[in-house]
């Protein structure tokens, strides 16, 4: 990818961005966006009255209870909120826009929200992002400026959106340092049921099991923070997920768990060498030479 321009789409004739959210994304976003210093005019809406605070007193931000007071005034819109409220907003909210606003989002499916848009007569001017960055803790404290840098960022459309909203959208996330990636919302929501879900879920599960046998979060060592780390995660954020992969998903942490079981057999018939070899075998996978699906056993 060429270098992407020193600022962001429009922000020469001084473009305004509303950032719908104020959580740990949308702050992260709001205070990646104001650092850039670049013109750009940030407008923000929560209705929790403590990230809407917290954004006016850490950065001046004009924050708003509800996103109607913010959108019609927007070059581009970023929905930052959970999945199920976006979903609700975006009808409510179509007629209020400005008939040449962009509009995106950071939830982490986009048919949803692609359905959603083209129910509401948006898709022309819709591009759904999915920045594969975050942290456990959330609230507009929990971010910080340089949660999206260097990150991937996938990239999703309709085959009707305009070709300039797709390039403001791109252009956009390469501003603030990300690596944006065009994909298709089917094979976007399949590929993340498997590398974001099912890690978040299997970190429950592993701190579950920990408390079960009296261990102390305070007991671990870096190995098991790691491991851990998801588990802090916020369920509502994660809730609105699950409830569009619920089958998939658990079929996926069935597979997982008759990997354990495989473990769990062969340290019981003493076969050390083959729990090795498979600990050998995920490290390659893991520095990226593993072999295929299909190549599998």
């Amino acid at each position: 990818m060429s270098e992407p321009p020193s600022r962001l789409p429009g922000s020469s004739s001084g473009s305004t961005i509303a950032v719908i959210g104020l959580g740990l994304m949308g702050g992260s976003l709001v205070r990646a966006l104001i650092s850039r210093e670049d013109g750009t005019r940030v407008l923000g809406a929560t209705p929790d009255p403590r990230d809407r605070a917290a954004a006016e007193r850490v950065l001046r931000v004009p924050a708003a209870p509800d996103a109607r007071d913010v959108i019609a005034d927007a070059d581009l819109v970023v929905y930052a909120a959970p999945l199920a409220p976006i979903v609700e907003m975006v009808p409510v909210h179509a007629p209020l826009l400005r008939d040449d606003a962009v509009v995106t989002d950071v939830a982490g499916l986009k048919r949803p929200i692609l359905h959603a848009v083209q129910r509401a007569g948006l898709s022309s001017r819709y591009v759904g992002a999915h920045p594969m960055a975050g942290g456990e803790r959330s609230g507009f404290d929990g971010g910080h400026e340089d949660l999206f840098r260097d990150a991937l960022v996938w990239l999703c459309a309709d085959r009707g959106v305009e070709p300039h909203a797709a390039q403001t959208v791109e252009l956009f996330w390469s501003n603030l340092g990300c690596r944006p990636e065009w994909t298709d919302p089917e094979s976007h929501d399949r590929l993340m049921e498997r590398v974001s879900q099912l890690p978040q879920l299997t970190a429950n599960a592993l701190a579950l099991a920990l408390e079960d046998c009296g261990a102390r979060a305070s007991d671990l060592g870096p190995g098991g923070r790691d491991m851990t780390r998801l588990a802090e995660s916020s369920p509502e954020v994660w809730r609105d997920l699950f409830a569009h992969t619920a089958p998939e998903l658990a079929g996926l942490l069935r597979d997982l768990g008759g990997r354990l079981e495989e473990l769990a057999v062969r340290l019981e018939s003493g076969e050390l060498g083959a729990v090795a070899e498979l600990m050998a075998r995920t490290g390659r996978w893991r520095v990226g030479r593993g072999k295929r699906a299909s190549e599998t056993e």
